[in-house]
């Protein structure tokens, strides 16, 4: 995915090179059909990757969940989600512009019964009750490059790269232990917020409905990698699953529709 990005980057750098003499200028005539820049509303399905999606509970002989094994330290639980945003930008010429996005997402917790039966394997105990509270939120602030191919006065090809500020929450997971008919207490991994540098390379293609209307779908590859610190409170012992720090890629496909205001130099 990172050669996309560059790719994406070096086109529009090289479009937009070559196009200086025909481009239209900032300030488009009266009779031109192109819009000097944009701001509207995004959303759309959003679906998890890599490492953070796996499931993995790996235990070892008499149920004892495997501290060090890669699968156990990456798995995540995460789920696929929704997406949704505001995003706006300003075409300098008639090929490349400067924009950002501001953009919150949201995951469910997948694999709740993988979990549930691996601490109830490994605590080896009559019952154990799961339950999950929120999934991963994460918030994106990110600004960069903007470029468009018009086909017609109405259609556009579109793509993007952009980097900026990530902040991700993870889930709270709760634990109840119940042994011989008594209660054996709850413990609790807690929701932790970390923040990192993100970044998102997009492709699209656009619309003109109207004189400053317009509708874009776009498909958008987003990563970022924080490094979440987690507190696990009411823990008295190191059985079963114990994470205390998790640091994985998050990525996610974004495939969102867009309803955009059209803005026009005078």
């Amino acid at each position: 995915m990172k050669n996309l990005s560059i790719f994406i980057l070096l086109l529009a750098l090289n479009m937009g090179a070559n196009a200086q003499d025909a481009a239209t200028p900032a300030k488009n005539s009266d009779n031109s059909t192109m819009s000097n820049g944009f701001i509207g509303l995004i959303g759309g399905y959003s679906i998890s990757m890599g490492n953070w999606t796996h499931t993995s509970y790996i235990t070892g002989d008499a149920g004892k969940w495997l501290s060090d094994n890669p699968d156990n330290l990456s798995a995540g639980f995460a789920g696929n989600g929704s997406t949704y945003g505001v995003e706006g930008g300003w075409y300098f010429c008639k090929y490349l512009g400067i924009g950002g996005v501001v953009s919150y997402s949201h995951y469910g917790f997948s694999g709740l019964d993988s979990i549930s039966a691996g601490y109830d394997k490994s605590f080896d105990v009559d019952q154990i009750t799961t339950t999950v509270s929120g999934g991963y939120d994460i918030w994106n602030f990110m600004g960069g490059l903007y470029f468009r191919y018009p086909f017609s006065d109405k259609f556009a090809i579109t793509a993007k790269l952009l980097g900026g500020f990530t902040s991700a929450t993870t889930p709270q997971i709760d634990v109840a232990v119940e042994d011989g008919g008594v209660e054996d207490g709850t413990f609790t991994q807690q929701r932790c917020t970390a923040n990192s540098f993100g970044y998102m390379a997009g492709l699209g293609v656009s619309y003109k409905l109207s004189k400053c209307m317009g509708l874009n779908l776009q498909g958008i590859y987003a990563s970022s990698e924080p490094d979440f610190l987690i507190d696990n409170t009411n823990r008295n012992n190191t059985i079963g699953r114990l994470i205390t720090e998790y640091k994985q890629p998050l990525t996610s496909i974004n495939i969102c529709l867009g309803v955009t205001y059209l803005i026009k130099a005078k």
